[in-house]
């Protein structure tokens, strides 16, 4: 009898402990690879200072417009120079260079200034496909920052940012989107990716 539990038992014990082993060395594996990558990120650190030049450029040149339009608007520092710096490619687009628009806002129903039009990439669902499109031109690009403040507080789709606390910033670019600012599904995530990334949100305490 002892030797037929023998028998089953230590085959079994055996398979236990390789398996035990096995969780052992899958589980050191995993933390080395967590130490490394760790190493790896911390090892170069995003800092205010290692912003790109051509982000630091244009923050340096247009803070003082994001802040004049916070006051004026309540919209947050960081989501006006966010929205701007991905819609103009921080001022170095086509529309910025040659339209001084630096919000990417088209032509409208009631805009009855110059336009200029260009082809632009927009979205069906997750389908990036290319039209032609008119968009605002504006003679300073103050009145670009201006506009962008009227467009988005004044018209009726975008009323659910009303009241929104300027901390909120993803709350703030789910309104837009849910607005129709932009077609591209993945906007949101680009314009928060890029307050976190080069620290935009400091900005709003300064």
């Amino acid at each position: 009898m002892q030797k037929q539990i023998n028998t089953l038992f230590w085959p079994y014990l055996y398979k236990q402990e390789n398996l035990i082993q096995t969780y052992i060395r899958m589980k050191t594996q995993f933390i080395l690879l967590l130490l490394g990558s760790f190493c790896l990120l911390s090892s170069h650190p995003l800092t205010l200072d290692e912003r790109p030049v051509v982000v630091e450029n244009y923050i340096n040149r247009y803070i003082y417009l994001s802040r004049e339009l916070n006051l004026q608007t309540g919209i947050p520092v960081p989501i006006i120079l966010a929205v701007a710096g991905l819609e103009s490619n921080w001022g170095n687009s086509e529309l910025a260079l040659n339209a001084n628009n630096h919000f990417g806002i088209k032509e409208k129903e009631e805009w009855r200034g110059n336009t200029y039009c260009k082809v632009t990439q927009e979205y069906e669902g997750w389908l990036a496909y290319e039209t032609q499109a008119c968009f605002r031109q504006y003679p300073l690009i103050r009145e670009s920052y201006l506009d962008f403040g009227r467009f988005i507080t004044t018209r009726e789709n975008y009323r659910s940012i009303n009241g929104l606390p300027t901390w909120n910033y993803r709350a703030w670019m789910e309104g837009l989107h849910a607005g129709g600012y932009a077609t591209d599904p993945d906007y949101v995530n680009k314009v928060l990716t890029l307050i976190w990334r080069y620290r935009l949100y400091e900005l709003a305490e300064e």
